[in-house]
């Protein structure tokens, strides 16, 4: 394979050294290095890693169309095994695995959810209000994915820290050879317990949710194994929990430094629906997932062999001049809005709909309580967690107007 050097005048002296799964890259500005692989080398040979990055919006959902060329069976990750879950399967057995559960994320089984939302939302929000300040991440970003998540699964509300914490701590795994790590492991340990306990107890005593779903369900005409079923429960957790966390919180540090964008959603909050799309867009917080080519193929120039590893760059996708008019910039009401930060084809995102909801009624409560929330004195910018799975944002202390007590 040929490795892509930078031309000269490029800016980037040393693109063609670029480490893909370094979390640095995407902790500061990847902007900058995202237009020069789209102008430059849209298919990049990454030598540290031995994968390709496709950053190319059209490449990527020419990619997601052809799953019989590019597979998800051999490892949605870079350099980590297979997974037993979902999104580590091919159709049809993917989208077997799916339908078990999908008519709950459905847009219509997400309407249902709202009231459930609105409490949450409401209840977070009164436990800050009348303080005038708080930290985003902890007390408003994290609770509710995941306890919304953790309700779906059929966990015990008083189990969402938990939740939270294995969530937390086992998607940076999603990076690249982290897997491996101590804290990583006991938390999916902990965690495999802790599901494997709630499915014996379903079976037992079967409720209207996800796991009593999968411990009754049948594939091909085989049941579920435990295994199978805690690899689906976290690929829930981890999807559903710390994806919207990042959205939320990225969502009201963008507004903040945007105070012409969030006037316009308080004084018309009809608009939030097209600004949630725009906020999804802008932040991305999946920032790529794996392929594995099942034949040689030529993309662009470069040959792709069969084996090869190949990285869809969500996030530069999404930030695509052909695609998107002035995609730099921070639109709310920006329509069409056709981004992938969900993904495209038949893994297109399960929880989708869920996130949607979950972000438009949390901004609905916020920018109508608390219209004047942006970072504390001192911030200057959110603290961003390294990682080159997850753009996820580890604190953010802000301040706001309080509501009388």
């Amino acid at each position: 394979m040929t490795d892509v050097a930078a031309p000269a005048g490029a800016g980037h002296p040393d693109e063609h050294d670029l480490d893909l799964l370094d979390g640095a890259l995407y902790a500061g500005d990847p902007e900058p290095t995202y237009a020069w692989l789209r102008e430059h080398a849209p298919v990049y040979w990454d030598a540290t890693n031995r994968l390709w990055g496709v950053s190319r919006y059209a490449d990527i959902v020419a990619i997601e169309k052809d799953p019989a060329t590019f597979t998800s069976s051999l490892g949605f990750r870079p350099n980590t095994p297979g997974d037993t879950s979902m999104i580590g399967l091919d159709d049809p057995l993917h989208t077997s695995r799916r339908r078990l559960v999908s008519r709950r994320f459905t847009p219509r089984a997400a309407g249902g959810y709202e009231d459930d939302v609105r409490r949450v939302v409401t209840d977070l929000i009164d436990a800050v209000a009348t303080r005038g300040e708080c930290e985003v991440v902890e007390d408003l970003a994290a609770p509710l994915p995941a306890m919304m998540i953790g309700w779906l699964l059929g966990f015990d509300d008083d189990q969402w820290p938990s939740l939270k914490h294995w969530s937390e701590t086992t998607i940076p795994a999603g990076g690249g050879p982290r897997y491996l790590d101590d804290d990583i492991i006991l938390a999916a340990a902990e965690f495999h317990a802790a599901a494997a306990q709630l499915a014996a107890v379903k079976r037992e005593r079967p409720g209207d949710d996800c796991m009593t779903v999968w411990t009754t369900a049948e594939v091909d005409g085989a049941p579920l194994t435990d295994d199978d079923i805690v690899s689906e429960a976290l690929l829930l957790l981890d999807g559903g929990a710390e994806t919207t966390r990042n959205v939320i919180a990225a969502g009201i540090w963008l507004l903040s430094q945007h105070p012409d964008q969030r006037q316009l959603l308080v004084d018309d909050p009809s608009r939030l629906p097209t600004a949630v799309e725009e906020l999804i867009r802008y932040v991305t917080p999946i920032l790529n997932m794996r392929r594995t080519a099942t034949r040689d193929v030529e993309l662009h120039g470069q040959l792709i062999r069969e084996g090869d590893e190949v990285l869809l760059m969500y996030s530069s996708a999404n930030r695509d001049e052909a695609v998107f008019d002035d995609p730099q910039r921070f639109d709310v009401t920006r329509s069409p809005n056709n981004h992938i930060a969900f993904g495209f084809g038949t893994h297109f995102c399960l929880g989708a709909s869920l996130a949607r909801l979950e972000l438009r009624v949390f901004f609905e409560e916020l920018l109508r309580r608390l219209p004047d929330i942006g970072p504390a004195p001192g911030v200057t910018a959110p603290e961003i967690v390294p990682g080159a799975f997850v753009r996820g944002i580890r604190a953010l202390p802000a301040v706001f107007t309080p509501e009388p007590a």
